[in-house]
């Protein structure tokens, strides 16, 4: 199994030249988001790419060694995420990789920015 930080340095190559993306740690995974949406992530030696769109979802979990993204065995996210986990012959694929990249990045820039949390302040 590839270490993550090697998977997520060809995850940013595969993001090279997409604008406003930023990467972001949290809840012990790396995730890569574009002007404020999350659409990729490294997690356990896999690859994930958020694909909002059910139709370019269904294609890319259609494909050989591709799986929906669990955190929990055998509990995959909310249906709205669709989180897809890339074969992993796109890690020896940059070409392929890249083109799905881009797919989900621009479906993420289509979604609304998430909404900020109100801080709850203590009463003395």
């Amino acid at each position: 199994m590839p270490l993550d930080a090697d998977l997520m340095a060809i995850l940013l190559d595969a993001a090279d030249g997409l604008r406003l993306v930023e990467k972001k740690r949290m809840f012990g995974f790396e995730a890569l988001w574009g002007d404020g949406r999350i659409f990729a992530l490294v997690w356990q030696g896999r690859i994930s790419l958020r694909v909002p769109d059910p139709a370019a979802a269904a294609e890319l979990a259609g494909l050989p060694g591709a799986a929906a993204l669990t955190i929990v065995e055998g509990k995959t996210p909310q249906s709205g995420q669709r989180w897809i986990n890339v074969p992993e012959s796109f890690h020896d694929d940059p070409h392929e990789l890249r083109r799905w990249v881009g797919r989900a990045y621009d479906l993420a820039l289509l979604q609304p920015l998430p909404s900020r949390r109100k801080r709850r302040t203590r009463r003395a």
